[in-house]
C-alpha cells in the first residue's frame, strides 16, 4: 500500500509537538490556545467549527438498580 504523504506529515508534526510538550495534554492545549491568540493578533479570523447535526441513532439507557 502506498504511503500517504499528507498523513505522514501530519503524524510527524503531531508527534514532534507532543514530544516538545512532554506528552502533557494540558501543555499541548495551552500551546494551541496561545498560538490561536497569536494568529488572532496578526489579523487571522479564527472561527469555531460548525455545530454537529443531531445523531439519528438511538441508544438504550438502563437505570441503575435502586438501593434498598
Amino acid at each position: 500500500m502506498k504511503e500517504n504523504e499528507i498523513l505522514s506529515e501530519i503524524h510527524r508534526v503531531r508527534e514532534e509537538s507532543a514530544r516538545e510538550c512532554g506528552y502533557d495534554v494540558k501543555e499541548i492545549f495551552r500551546r494551541m490556545r496561545a498560538q490561536t491568540e497569536q494568529l488572532k493578533a496578526q489579523g487571522w479570523q479564527v472561527v469555531a467549527p460548525a455545530p454537529r447535526e443531531k445523531e439519528t441513532a438511538f441508544s438504550l439507557r438502563e437505570e441503575p438498580p435502586k438501593q434498598k
